[in-house]
């Protein structure tokens, strides 16, 4: 009869263990994330979107693992489902956001054009002044600015000007 209370701990002792190492491995994996993507050439919020998407998984395994020990499968799994479906209807909510910042990405990775760069696209012909990960702006000849999506610019196609001050160097 007294081993009853034991065996009744022993599965909140595995949990509270598991937290604490999963606390400290999943600290010391994001500080190694963090030096590894500094070395890269990805922008910095392409980095913490990669950094953040690794954690998260991190942590969602950690939660299956705390669920299932705990035998809250029952609780816990409809829940989970129910998280995937508003998931998925924010996504629907914000997929031109995302389309943008996928793009950026891609621009900014693939280096078709860089800041200073002259470029035409979507009537609009310009110098680049600044690519983020989901606008890009460009400056008009009149002096005007204008940001456009990036996922418009990657569907719409561009066309890259030669540089005045490189045309008189050549």
């Amino acid at each position: 009869m007294t081993d009853i209370p034991g065996l009744f701990l022993v599965p909140y002792l595995k949990v509270i263990l598991v937290l604490v190492v999963a606390f400290l491995v999943i600290g010391i994996i994001k500080r190694f994330i963090r030096r590894f993507l500094s070395t890269t050439t990805l922008p910095l919020d392409a980095q913490n979107i990669l950094r953040r998407a690794v954690i998260y998984v991190l942590w969602f395994a950690v939660l299956m693992y705390v669920t299932h020990e705990l035998e809250l499968e029952e609780i816990f799994m409809p829940l989970i489902g129910a998280s995937v479906l508003v998931g998925a209807a924010i996504a629907l909510a914000v997929k031109d956001a995302l389309g943008d910042a996928v793009a950026g990405i891609f621009l900014l990775l693939d280096k078709h054009f860089n800041i200073g760069n002259e470029i035409e696209t979507m009537k609009y012909r310009g110098e680049i002044i600044d690519v983020t990960l989901r606008k890009t702006r460009l400056k008009t000849s009149d002096g005007t600015i204008v940001v456009l999506a990036n996922g418009k610019i990657d569907s719409s196609g561009w066309v890259l000007h030669e540089n005045k001050t490189e045309a008189k160097e050549e």
